[in-house]
């Protein structure tokens, strides 16, 4: 899901560092830059209120791109597979595992695929990953890893992106008036 900001009030400031050579460039560069930065924190802090996910692994997952004198844009990305289900489990019994991914929802029971065969259980592989799984049909092999949702998908759900838009307009207002004024200290 992409989600563009407009800088306002960018005709003042225009105006007001048109005597310095690049000032405007500068600015603006500064202001989405830092926006980035706040917005990327602010990003994890939701996301983290609303999953059960650390902020330690949507920081691994996200990238930004930073704006530049030629390139006046800014992004932050986040492309990620599925997660594994077990990264979520909750409690676990001989006859059910249950995991809980949203905080403000209750555990909920695994109940596997439709098109997989058997109830889902949980495994240590050889290379110590412990996952559940879920065979793919009667015979006892081949199993499969059940996932859930990604990271990205998690960023983009209403909640944290309205969330993100809301917070990266605030900050770019608030940040282009500091600075316009900071690169004006400079220059005086």
């Amino acid at each position: 899901m992409q989600h563009f900001l407009e800088v306002k009030n960018i005709d003042l400031a225009q105006n007001m560092l048109k005597t310095i050579p690049n000032g405007i460039e500068r600015a603006i560069t500064g202001t989405i830059n830092r926006t980035l930065n706040k917005v990327k924190t602010e990003i994890k802090n939701k996301a983290t209120s609303e999953y059960n996910i650390k902020k330690s692994d949507i920081e691994s997952k996200l990238s930004l791109t930073k704006a530049t004198f030629s390139v006046l844009r800014g992004t932050i990305t986040a492309k990620t597979p599925r997660l594994a289900l077990s990264k979520f489990l909750n409690s676990q019994s001989k006859s059910r595992i249950k995991v809980k991914v949203k905080k403000s929802e209750s555990s909920k029971i695994v109940k596997g695929k439709n098109e997989y065969s058997g109830k889902p259980f949980i495994a240590t592989m050889k290379s110590g990953h412990k996952g559940i799984f879920q065979r793919k049909n009667d015979s006892r092999f081949p199993i499969k890893e059940l996932y859930t949702i990604g990271i990205s998908e998690m960023l983009g759900s209403e909640n944290v992106s309205s969330y993100a838009v809301e917070k990266g307009e605030e900050y770019l207002d608030e940040l282009l008036l500091k600075e316009v004024s900071r690169i004006l200290k400079g220059y005086i």
